[in-house]
C-alpha cells in the first residue's frame, strides 16, 4: 500500500514540486533517476499522492552517494553521444 492508498497527505505537492523544479531549485537525482529529488536541503521521494521527505540520515547518505556517482556516468553519456 502506499501512502495516496493510505490517504495521507505528502510533504510537498506534485504542483509545488514541479515549481521547485522549474525555478531550479529542485533537481532529480540524475537525469533518468526522477523518484528522487534534492531540494530545501532534503531528498525528497515521488509518490501518486505528491513527494515525501526522506527522514533517515542513513538514506540521505546513500541518496548523496547515487547522487554523486550518476553525476559522473551522466556527464560520460554526455561526453559520448557528442
Amino acid at each position: 500500500m502506499t501512502n495516496s492508498e493510505a490517504g495521507l497527505l505528502a510533504d510537498v505537492s506534485h504542483a509545488a514540486m514541479d515549481v521547485a523544479l522549474a525555478d531550479g531549485s529542485a533537481q532529480f537525482l540524475s537525469e533518468t533517476i526522477r523518484d528522487f529529488v534534492r531540494h530545501r536541503e532534503s531528498w525528497w521521494i515521488f509518490d501518486r499522492a505528491g513527494w515525501w521527505e526522506v527522514t533517515r540520515a542513513d538514506v540521505a547518505e546513500g541518496l548523496d552517494l547515487m547522487a554523486e556517482n550518476m553525476r559522473i556516468a551522466d556527464l560520460a553519456v554526455r561526453r559520448k553521444s557528442s
